[in-house]
């Protein structure tokens, strides 16, 4: 006997409600959502556009409504030194504030101007000392008692395009010039002599080059300040005509003392010119050059061939010992003195 199970038929309503298993149907849907979401895609990247033009608007409208006020230019320098990127800030001269102008002003009116014949320091360079340690080398510089006679060596043309220039009794001669000067806090001393004197002695020597000649300035304390009459461009080696040391001197006469010594960037800064003649002068025995400081300078001048003279400013008798200046002058062919700033004149 068979059994016949029949299945109640759906009516129409019914069969509407269900699923449509009709692949084009799916496909249908698929369709409809591929096309709602780049409409939705589309209308998020263009609000984020015009966010990003509107900020770019209002920041391009402020800047070129800004008005600034005149302001004094830094110095920072970018050089190749040794195959070395080597960057340098400069601070400004003014930064010692009211007390520092006045000082400036009290200087320049102390050093010699136009053509007025610089104060006379014969004399001032201490004797011979006597004995030396014997752990060291100082007799293998020259003696200061052999600049005796005149502290600052006369100038003038030795044969060809050298000129031979001088500052406390030590001597270059060359064509090119960086003068390194210590402006520390410390060379505000004793009534401001040292930095004055020190400022006289390099305008003198200045007046030796001439347009032929080349020549660099650097006074340096926590950081080098160069002389860079072409801002914005970065400091070079300049020509020694008239125009360029009258600038030059103005730059001289406005620099005041503040701040601590740091040697070694303003050495690399002065190797970094190429010269054929350094003078380094510094009143400061601390903090000395370290030995592994004194060879990185001699292999980097290895590359350029400098003669460093070495200046030390100090208080009573010369150095017996060998110290960190007389290595530095000795290990780079230079010469290196002493000058006792208790002893200096005023500059007038």
């Amino acid at each position: 006997m068979a059994i016949v199970t029949s299945r109640p038929s759906l009516g129409q309503t019914e069969l509407q409600a269900l699923p449509s298993r009709n692949p084009q149907g799916r496909w249908a849907e698929r369709r409809t959502l591929t096309r709602e979401v780049p409409a939705w895609l589309l209308s998020l990247m263009l609000h984020f556009v015009l966010i990003v033009v509107l900020a770019l608007f209002v920041r391009v409208s402020y800047q070129g409504a800004a008005i600034e006020g005149d302001r004094g230019g830094g110095i920072v320098l970018a050089m190749d030194v040794a195959g070395e990127a080597e960057y340098f800030g400069a601070d400004q001269a003014s930064q010692g504030g009211p007390s520092a102008a006045a000082s400036a002003q009290a200087e320049q009116a102390a050093l010699p101007a136009g053509q007025q014949r610089p104060a006379d320091f014969a004399g001032m360079l201490p004797r011979e000392t006597g004995g030396e340690s014997a752990d060291n080398n100082a007799a293998a510089l020259p003696s200061a008692s052999a600049f005796t006679g005149d502290l600052r060596p006369s100038g003038g043309r030795v044969g060809g395009n050298q000129v031979r220039t001088g500052v406390f009794g030590v001597e270059g001669t060359g064509t090119k010039f960086v003068y390194v000067f210590d402006r520390s806090a410390s060379m505000a001393s004793y009534g401001g002599r040292p930095l004055a004197v020190a400022k006289s002695e390099l305008i003198s020597s200045l007046r030796d080059l001439s347009d032929i000649h080349q020549f660099q300035i650097i006074f340096y304390n926590d950081r080098p300040m160069v002389f860079n009459p072409n801002r914005p461009r970065p400091p070079r080696m300049l020509f020694g005509n008239d125009a360029t040391k009258r600038l030059a001197e103005n730059f001289v006469r406005a620099i005041v003392a503040a701040g601590g010594t740091r040697h070694m960037e303003a050495l690399k800064l002065a190797l970094g010119m190429r010269p054929e003649v350094i003078f380094f002068l510094t009143d400061a025995d601390e903090p000395a050059l370290t030995p592994s400081q004194l060879d990185d300078i001699r292999t980097r001048n290895a590359r350029v061939g400098a003669t460093i003279n070495a200046i030390q400013f100090g208080v009573g008798s010369q150095p017996t010992r060998l110290n960190f200046l007389m290595r530095l002058a000795k290990q780079n062919g230079g010469q290196y003195a002493y000058v006792d700033v208790t002893r200096l004149p005023s500059v007038r």
